[in-house]
């Protein structure tokens, strides 16, 4: 499937050798994100990101982002195993700051900046879903 979308935008937005792998590993970091809930490499991976970004966050003094990045956090441990985290509402919902975050940094409604990784997020999601037959 990652080779599907890889061609498809391959001939509307020519990506480079950089982009490509960007997609690899968006789609491999969303392949494990919905094992975040256990004790996975996924969760141990996230939660060292989370915990780098939080301590950035506290640096620069963005106390409010730290705090909602901190609630986000505690969110995957509170739920059962395959609960939320393996359902197509998070597939889509969860990687959607990739596709808004360019919309809201550039000022602009470009809606296709982001989108490649969001596909590739999807992707990388949807891989474990059929792969954890929760399908």
């Amino acid at each position: 499937m990652m080779i599907v979308i890889n061609l498809v935008f391959y001939n509307f937005i020519s990506p480079t050798w950089i982009e490509i792998l960007l997609y690899i590993l968006v789609a491999t970091m969303f392949a494990l994100w919905p094992d975040v809930d256990i004790k996975s490499k996924g969760q141990k991976l996230f939660y060292i990101l989370f915990f780098i970004t939080d301590i950035y966050l506290i640096l620069t003094e963005q106390f409010e982002s730290s705090a909602f990045l901190g609630l986000f956090i505690i969110v995957p441990i509170l739920s059962k195993h395959r609960g939320w985290t393996h359902s197509i509402p998070a597939m889509i919902l969860i990687p959607s700051p990739i596709l808004i975050y360019p919309m809201i940094s550039e000022g602009e409604m470009e809606f296709f900046s982001g989108l490649p990784y969001y596909l590739a997020a999807i992707t990388g999601y949807l891989s474990h879903i059929l792969l954890d037959k929760k399908i």
